[in-house]
């Protein structure tokens, strides 16, 4: 919290913060908990915006509603070949077209903007191995550890522009009927965090997506999803591994 703390504040005094469409992330995620029958249960309630603005403050700007939910829990797929995978009758697959990773972005900058992550470069990566553009992705199911690491993929992967990403969040419908469905299994921030299983949470969640088994929260008509993560804050930095993966079904 203190280190995602120190990133908001800069955020704030370099864009503006509009708290609100925080708290937009945190509804939308909260909501798709709801409908996740493997979210931890205590977050299987819905939250406004005030329930947001008014939680307990914990670094500031952070708030309770920011932070991730730590939970028991675990995770697994199963990875094999396409032509395996069809010689023992598997009618459901799910492929990855397109990553990009990037590791230590800026770490020997003594003076490095910590709002830039490595996603600038895994995103765009990512996207032209899969030969899309992000007007071509169906559901975004990033890491999310806090709600301003959200925001920050959003337009380092660029969904927006650079200080532009309250403005997107404000003029995007997250829900799983929106046009941009954000972590629909709430995200680790709603379904919990499950130790070091937290990072496939959102992985699994693209691939029940794709296999058209997440129940009332389905996604109607994806045909891919953008699954990222993030790994590690070193002081004074953004984390130290960006990656972006996208899956499309198969």
């Amino acid at each position: 919290p203190g280190a995602f703390g120190f990133i908001t504040n800069r955020y704030e005094g370099v864009y503006g913060l509009d708290l609100k469409a925080l708290a937009k992330i945190a509804i939308a995620q909260r909501g798709h908990a709801v409908m996740n029958e493997n979210a931890y249960e205590k977050f299987r309630k819905p939250i406004t915006e005030d329930d947001y603005l008014n939680s307990r403050m914990i670094s500031d700007p952070v708030r309770l509603l920011d932070c991730v939910m730590p939970c028991d829990g675990g995770n697994g797929v199963i990875v094999m070949s396409t032509e395996r995978a069809k010689a023992l009758g598997f009618s459901k697959m799910v492929h990855p077209i397109g990553f990009g990773e990037r590791d230590n972005h800026g770490v020997n900058n003594p003076d490095t903007d910590i709002l830039e992550t490595g996603h600038c470069v895994a995103g765009p990566k990512a996207l032209a191995q899969a030969g899309m553009t992000v007007d071509d992705v169906d559901m975004f199911q990033p890491y999310d550890d806090f709600i301003i690491a959200v925001m920050l993929q959003m337009e380092n992967i660029g969904f927006c522009e650079r200080g532009q990403g309250c403005a997107y969040v404000m003029d995007t419908d997250l829900t799983h009927t929106g046009n941009l469905p954000l972590n629909t299994s709430g995200g680790q921030i709603s379904a919990g965090q499950a130790g070091l299983a937290g990072g496939g949470t959102n992985l699994v969640e693209a691939v029940r997506q794709l296999m058209g088994e997440a129940g009332e929260r389905q996604v109607a008509g994806a045909s891919n999803a953008m699954v990222t993560g993030i790994g590690a804050i070193p002081y004074l930095r953004n984390w130290s591994c960006s990656t972006v993966m996208i899956l499309e079904a198969g």
